[in-house]
């Protein structure tokens, strides 16, 4: 569990950095508590938030999926899935 545990924290610090390219805000949550997540703020719009995990399915491949059990893309694509979340917080002005 523990290893499991220190992956999904790497996998999401690889996110971070990606998703910090692009100017969100993240933070690193419960790096040593059971469900490590990644917690991405939209900086211009601080309301705009979403938390991401990093969990393997039975067959042993790592996803990336968000708080609502939406599955984003797989860990080696760290490109695509800052894509997606980048999606989600995305904030259209009129």
């Amino acid at each position: 569990m523990r290893a499991e545990r220190g992956e999904a924290v790497d996998h999401l610090r690889r996110l971070a950095a990606q998703l910090e390219a692009h100017a969100f805000q993240v933070r690193l949550r419960s790096p040593a508590g059971p469900c490590p997540r990644l917690h991405v703020i939209n900086p211009m719009v601080p309301a705009m938030t979403e938390d991401v995990l990093a969990a393997h399915e039975e067959d042993g491949e790592w996803w990336f999926w968000l708080s609502w059990a939406g599955r984003i893309g797989q860990v080696e694509d760290v490109a695509t899935a800052a894509e997606r979340v980048a999606s989600v917080l995305h904030v259209i002005r009129r």
